[in-house]
């Protein structure tokens, strides 16, 4: 959803877009985009967007990273989109891969690119993963999605954890998808240990 709305932004501007998947095809992508309201087709006929879904098994990052800039030469996008690293991370060494996203985010910073990259945690509640310790370091901001147990239930929780240059809210949010697309809710008070995936209640004083 979060890479749909970043997609998304594109209509206002008038920029462009390459979306890359690595997970889902693009009939999944267009229905998932569509049930948040976001047309990815009509971004598509109107020149704005480019997807592209690709098996990240099929080629070496090496190979991934030259047919991507082919593809930027020809697009020339203003944003790109990859979901997710995690898969891409698959077909690599720690250190290759920790080359590739280096040699990536300064090939976009280089072209004034702006990305966006998901990464998915190896536990549904919580922890971290290879793919985020590798980013984490060379990205200006990080949103966490985490899943919450909460009395019997699972509830959806969102955070910024880093925003470079920037003031932003600290607090962990409620997170639910509607028809509508996402909403924010309110802060989980009086819970701790989201992030681990081990919540708490804590006393309030």
């Amino acid at each position: 959803m979060l890479v749909a709305n970043f997609v998304n932004g594109i209509r206002a501007k008038q920029e462009r877009c390459l979306l890359l998947a690595f997970e889902e095809s693009d009939e999944q992508l267009y229905r998932n985009a569509a049930g948040w309201g976001i047309n990815f087709k009509q971004l598509e006929e109107e020149g704005l967007l480019k997807v592209i879904c690709l098996y990240p098994e099929i080629s070496s990052l090496e190979d991934h990273f030259i047919n991507i800039q082919e593809i930027v030469k020809d697009f020339k996008p203003d944003r790109i989109a990859i979901d997710s690293l995690s898969a891409l991370s698959r077909t690599s060494s720690d250190k290759g891969f920790r080359e590739f996203i280096i040699a990536f985010t300064s090939y976009l910073k280089h072209h004034e690119i702006t990305g966006m990259f998901t990464s998915n945690t190896p536990l549904l509640a919580g922890g971290t993963s290879d793919t985020e310790g590798n980013i984490s370091p060379i990205t200006d901001s990080i949103i966490l999605l985490r899943y919450v147990e909460m009395n019997g239930e699972m509830q959806r929780s969102i955070a910024v954890l880093k925003m470079r240059g920037s003031k932003h809210d600290s607090s962990i949010r409620q997170f639910s998808i509607t028809e509508q697309g996402a909403e924010i809710g309110k802060n989980f008070a009086g819970i701790s240990g989201i992030l681990t995936g081990n919540p708490m209640l804590i006393k309030l004083e």
